[in-house]
């Protein structure tokens, strides 16, 4: 008989915890938010379809969608609306392009209009905190002498500027957003500050 006592079974060690940062994602109405005002103008003439274009999307699905829902069959017009933050805009355009190169290969007119838009208050505050947070470990890296007056000498300074000059004025950043239309677009015609491109002849 054997005597052998009960091996126990040995316990897998937990996975080391990854150092690696989540990646914060934009909730969608963020995304969208700008657009809702247009989108609302437009849509009881028009079938439009918004498509945002972000680092992690794919040139070729957005190009497919965008050009399947203007090249369908229907009575009322459509509209593609690509929209995007700055650092994501040259590849909007290349999206815009790759359509239009589809459009034109189905005998399809294109028109193009391109405007820029205010980006909401809650992304500029993240661009700037991140910019912020880039330069931490830079000025960690500086030292004041304790016994110097300079740093009094600009606080004096910095009051006396605000007391006398006018306050600066709020500067707004701007993205692209860019519509595609298999025909013109009257409510887009009119709008200031928006250029036209278009494949048929307007001379």
């Amino acid at each position: 008989m054997s005597t052998d006592a009960p091996q126990k079974r040995k316990q897998p060690s937990p996975a080391p915890a990854s150092s690696k940062k989540p990646r914060t994602q934009e909730p969608p109405n963020s995304l969208i938010g700008p657009h809702e005002a247009t989108l609302k103008q437009l849509a009881p003439a028009h079938n439009v379809l918004a498509l945002s274009v972000l680092s992690s999307t794919q040139i070729r699905k957005r190009v497919t969608s965008a050009t399947s829902h203007l090249l369908q069959k229907a009575s009322a017009s459509r509209i593609v609306l690509l929209h995007a933050r700055p650092a994501d805009v040259c590849k909007m355009i290349t999206v815009a392009e790759q359509c239009k190169r589809v459009l034109g290969e189905q005998g399809q007119a294109w028109y193009q209009y391109n405007e820029l838009f205010d980006l909401p208050p809650e992304s500029v505050k993240r661009k700037k905190k991140k910019a912020a947070s880039d330069k931490v470990e830079a000025e960690e890296e500086v030292e004041e002498d304790p016994d110097s007056d300079e740093g009094a000498f600009e606080a004096m300074e910095s009051r006396f500027e605000k007391a006398v000059l006018p306050p600066p004025r709020v500067r707004t950043y701007k993205s692209l957003r860019i519509f595609l239309s298999n025909q013109a677009i009257s409510e887009l015609n009119s709008r200031e500050n928006v250029t036209i491109q278009t494949s048929e002849d307007t001379s």
